[in-house]
């Protein structure tokens, strides 16, 4: 999901308080159907979905593209947990551009 937020162009500060109801800010929207992305559907907004770690993956995914890792040493010195993330944010990154040609 993280990968995909800025299709959705969402700023928080420019949110009203109606937009923030509708849009299921704090709560579920009552709109149903409000967001859907593929086969996807839910009710909160979807920065609200998206949690820390995430961004943290984001992040590490921004500097392994401009040949950084996380912790020092190569790829065998990096947590399993962040090679699958990254792995991961790569293959959602091709579904966007792919989506984005159609």
């Amino acid at each position: 999901m993280a990968v995909w937020l800025p299709k959705f162009k969402l700023d928080c500060h420019k949110c009203s308080d109606a937009g923030k109801l509708e849009r299921g800010c704090e709560t579920d929207s009552p709109i149903p159907g409000m967001w859907k992305l593929n086969d996807w559907e839910f009710a909160r907004c979807p920065r609200k979905l998206v949690a820390r770690k995430s961004v943290d993956y984001l992040s590490a995914y921004f500097f392994f593209t401009k040949g950084y890792l996380p912790n020092p040493g190569g790829w065998l010195d990096q947590p399993a947990k962040l090679i699958d993330a990254l792995i991961l944010i790569e293959r959602e990154i091709m579904k966007v551009k792919e989506s984005e040609e159609k």
